[in-house]
């Protein structure tokens, strides 16, 4: 994959923002994100046809901006909708056992340190995710914080690979997740709750 799409990859669901989804989206889109992944989890989270739909809607905004468009774990739905790719966990499906859909798609791994990178089968994985780089609410099950050293102890195991920077990153400190090795940096609250979506966007571009 472009390692340049994860310059600002902007991660969302319904039960990120209190604005309509779609909205959020599209603004998000407008202003210059390079990546979105539509992560449909908590207690607000959207299923069944709904889900269906509003993930219909988004692959139309982000193939309208060619921007890549992810969704998080549920690959069935991802390959049912044509998206770009899938995001996956360390608890979820093993890469290399997705389906063949995703032979020539993107496939993204959520790898935290080295004891996850040593059990990780990386063949088909198109880019890491790493982190919490630093304390978030945004993910209950993110895990401890790894701090930019993290970062850098992960860019010299993993060499060349794309990696995205993920967890508690705001205006204030995204630059020293990308001066120790990421490619790009996610994004979900400070996006997802701004009340000026465009001006957010840009703090971090």
């Amino acid at each position: 994959m472009n390692k340049n799409a994860l310059e600002l990859y902007f991660i969302c669901g319904s039960s990120n923002t209190d604005e309509n989804l779609l909205t959020v989206v599209e603004k998000a889109l407008d202003a210059g994100v390079t990546m979105f992944q539509l992560r449909e989890k908590g207690s607000r989270a959207l299923e069944g046809a709904e889900l269906m739909e509003a993930a219909s809607k988004i692959k139309e905004l982000c193939n309208s901006y060619e921007v890549p468009f992810i969704i998080d774990d549920d690959y069935t739905l991802a390959e049912e909708i044509g998206a770009d790719g899938v995001h996956i966990g360390q608890d979820d499906i093993e890469p290399q056992n997705l389906p063949p859909y995703f032979d020539d798609k993107i496939i993204g791994l959520s790898v935290g340190n080295a004891e996850e990178l040593a059990s990780s089968n990386l063949e088909k994985v198109s880019y890491i995710g790493t982190g919490p780089v630093y304390a978030t609410l945004s993910k209950a099950d993110a895990g401890k914080a790894i701090k930019p050293k993290g970062l850098a102890d992960m860019r010299r195991l993993i060499g060349d690979m794309p990696m995205v920077a993920i967890g508690g990153i705001t205006p204030d400190n995204y630059m020293a997740c990308l001066e120790n090795g990421a490619d790009g940096i996610c994004i979900i609250s400070a996006i997802a709750n701004a009340p000026d979506i465009n001006a957010a966007v840009n703090r971090f571009l």
